[in-house]
């Protein structure tokens, strides 16, 4: 049996909420509800789905990887939009982000955890949504002038990033790993 998995980075419970009011005042305002379906999120590597016997793999990659990285800044501002198809809130691409990110991405590629990731290689562009999916596109116009030239601006510390996992109703968590950098020990 296939599972369906998620790498992501979940920000703190307060900001989570001021987030997904927002989603929920979208989905009302306009009738869009997918975006509220997986958690508030940063998306490290895409959906994917494996084997059930793949599982242990997946922990066994990303379990040294939280080692190589130090906990950081996040720091989100105003809202944007990818092709008049989905509105989010910018994350502003930071040095440990895309460190970390290039990391996961590497060795899912390596070890053809997705070969869809594999072949095209897809630019990060991290963000938070807020809708996608289900906008008419008679709708976005008044969706977009809606949130184009509103503020929001809020930072979090990175402190782990987690891996969900699909129960086929919604996305749970299955196994944070926890960004403390271990110092090398140096020797004279």
């Amino acid at each position: 049996m296939k599972n369906l998995y998620l790498t992501a980075i979940l920000p703190p419970e307060d900001l989570t909420e001021q987030i997904d009011a927002i989603r929920k005042e979208c989905a009302e305002l306009f009738g869009v509800e997918a975006a509220l379906k997986p958690p508030v999120h940063i998306t490290l590597f895409r959906p994917f789905s494996i084997e059930d016997e793949r599982e242990n793999q997946i922990l066994k990659l990303l379990s040294p990887i939280g080692h190589h990285h130090s906990s950081f800044k996040v720091n989100l501002e105003n809202f944007d939009t990818f092709n008049n198809q989905v509105v989010f809130i910018r994350v502003l691409k930071n040095e440990g982000l895309a460190d970390l990110q290039r990391e996961i991405s590497g060795i899912y590629n390596r070890n053809k955890i997705d070969p869809k990731e594999f072949k095209s290689r897809s630019t990060f562009n991290p963000h938070i949504t807020i809708a996608y999916r289900d906008i008419p596109a008679a709708v976005f116009p008044a969706m977009w002038e809606v949130y184009k030239n509103r503020k929001f601006k809020r930072s979090f510390t990175a402190e782990s990033f987690i891996l969900l996992k699909h129960d086929g109703k919604k996305w749970q968590p299955f196994k944070e790993f926890t960004l403390k950098k271990q110092e090398e020990n140096l020797l004279f």
